[in-house]
């Protein structure tokens, strides 16, 4: 968990790493960290400010189990795009083809 009072990630690895073992994260609604999350799909975007929003989601997955496999699914398929054989191997496709 961050803090986004003081700073918004522009791309944060630490929501990324969570998605990747199916923990679904709850993060800005602004700043490039917001681009990975699909609001109720694979976590939330909410206004951080708000911490009623982030008890009440935490709690909605807390108690729904069934919501909350859903979003783990999801958050870890969505963590696999960036799976570092496959980026290494877009890079190299790009190189060669522009080289």
């Amino acid at each position: 968990m961050t803090n986004p009072q003081f700073a918004v990630e522009t791309f944060g690895l630490t929501p990324l790493e969570a998605m990747s073992t199916g923990v679904p994260v709850i993060v800005p609604t602004v700043g490039g960290i917001a681009e990975m999350v699909e609001d109720d799909v694979n976590g939330y975007k909410i206004d951080v400010q708000n911490l009623n929003a982030i008890e009440g989601k935490i709690r909605q997955m807390f108690e729904d189990g069934k919501l909350y496999s859903q979003l783990s699914d999801n958050a870890i398929l969505y963590s696999a795009r960036y799976n570092p054989y496959d980026t290494l191997d877009k890079i190299i496709h790009i190189l060669s083809n522009n080289g």
